[in-house]
């Protein structure tokens, strides 16, 4: 898919994530990737990693469409994720 190629973009057609409990103390977020060219990727996060992606998307989403982001949404996934 090329996600790891500096020079190119990869569109995304279609994003999933969910849950992998590996262990007692490990517990893992695997993000699938789909390309518009119909080619998956996986990438496994630790969770440090995942509330970091939410947090950098949220933050992405907000300067992009900030109309669409009441307060209220903000406050619930910021305090969720301990930004605040």
């Amino acid at each position: 898919m090329g996600l790891f190629k500096r020079s190119d973009t990869v569109r995304a057609k279609k994003i999933g994530a969910h849950a992998r409990y590996v262990d007692e103390d490990i517990q893992r977020v695997d993000l699938k990737i789909t390309s518009t060219d119909g080619e998956t990727a996986t990438v496994d996060l630790s969770l440090d990693q995942t509330r970091q992606l939410v947090i950098d998307l949220t933050n992405a989403y907000g300067a992009c469409r900030p109309s669409l982001l009441d307060q209220k949404q903000i406050d619930r996934i910021t305090s969720f994720f301990g930004m605040r």
